[in-house]
């Protein structure tokens, strides 16, 4: 029974996913009968996901772009929703702002939601759990150029989220300090960008550290310290060839359960599983095909762990492999969009269609 219901699953996956890559040509055609010259600042793309603990999702974004200056990179103004076959939702108001001759960056978003949860074996115990976590969050950042590439700057985040867990497992919960939290921390910003397009690379280098210093003098419930690294290299190979590269961590000190790092490779869904600290190399490899039309192979693999010794168990390994297509949406302010599907361990795997690369 098991197994027939994981070919199931696997099945549902293949048709979600020939359905993606068909909303994508679907976009294509509509794209193509624009007059190249002025195209439309708006953007409307369909978004989907599909993976074991929100099962399929279906939503769409809206989308404004615009340049401030010639030097700086298009702008983007937006909304997105989610709504998914578990009545979970998500409802998201974002900003992506590049300005001053590409010196000065601003980026925003406020997101409110509800996630109901099932899980099959809930944080390794073997006990299927249900949960449904109530979430409101808000972030900005700013970041102001100090040299050639470099970039410094501060952030805050703010988020309030609650978890309601079957009466059997409330109290276990409180045990283990898993029982949601409002937060509220800021950070510094320490960045240098050498990429020749801020969302779509095809050379340069990101360096970005950053951290959040969550302490209940802001609003929060908890003090706490998160940090967070990341590094990505891109490099053209060919006409039709791009490799992206990212290493990536974060490291928490002090941190309540609620405040642990997950694993953020595709595939995966964040908060399944929780340790205080985590990192994953990955690459991207990025194929053009025809006009506008590209294949993508995504894998990498990522380690979540207390003691740094435990990344040589195979508990604390997370591997990823997967491939799609993907769609050149606006060349010059870098819009792509990706269908693709990635399989993990342990029965986790991912549907998607989205706007963006992974980095």
């Amino acid at each position: 029974m098991v197994v027939a219901r994981q070919i199931w699953n696997r099945s549902v996956v293949v048709v979600v996913f020939i359905a993606a890559c068909a909303v994508s040509g679907w976009i294509y055609a509509d794209e193509g009968s624009a007059a190249p010259e002025k195209p439309s600042p708006w953007l409307m793309v369909p978004l989907l996901t599909s993976n074991p603990k929100m099962d399929t999702s279906v939503g769409g974004l809206a989308g404004y772009l615009y340049q401030f200056d010639q030097k700086s990179t298009p702008s983007m103004f937006g909304a997105s929703g989610l709504y998914s076959a578990s009545d979970s939702y998500f409802g998201t108001l974002f900003a992506q702002t590049f300005f001053d001759g590409d010196r000065q960056r601003l980026s925003a978003a406020i997101t409110s939601g509800k996630v109901n949860n099932d899980y099959e074996d809930y944080q390794q115990t073997g006990i299927p759990v249900q949960t449904t976590d109530n979430v409101k969050a808000f972030a900005a950042r700013y970041t102001h150029a100090v040299g050639s590439h470099w970039f410094f700057g501060g952030q805050f985040l703010s988020t309030n989220y609650v978890i309601e867990a079957e009466s059997l497992w409330e109290q276990k919960f409180d045990e283990i300090g898993l029982t949601g939290m409002d937060s509220a921390g800021v950070g510094m910003v320490i960045e240098y960008d050498s990429r020749n397009n801020k969302r779509n690379a095809t050379s340069g280098r990101r360096f970005l550290i950053h951290n959040t210093a969550y302490r209940e003098s802001l609003g929060g419930e908890e003090n706490f310290d998160a940090y967070n690294g990341e590094f990505s290299d891109y490099r053209r190979l060919s006409d039709r060839y791009v490799l992206a590269t990212q290493f990536q961590g974060r490291w928490t000190d002090d941190a309540p359960k609620s405040g642990h790092s997950s694993v953020s490779l595709r595939g995966y869904v964040r908060g399944m599983q929780l340790k205080p600290n985590y990192m994953h190399l990955t690459l991207d490899n990025r194929i053009k095909v025809k006009d506008k039309w590209g294949v993508v192979i995504y894998g990498g693999v990522g380690c979540l762990y207390e003691d740094v010794e435990a990344c040589d168990t195979g508990d604390a390994i997370y591997p990823a492999l997967g491939a799609g297509v993907s769609y050149l949406l606006r060349k010059k302010a870098g819009i792509v969009i990706r269908a693709e599907y990635v399989v993990g361990k342990d029965d986790n795997d991912g549907v998607y269609l989205s706007l963006g690369h992974p980095y």
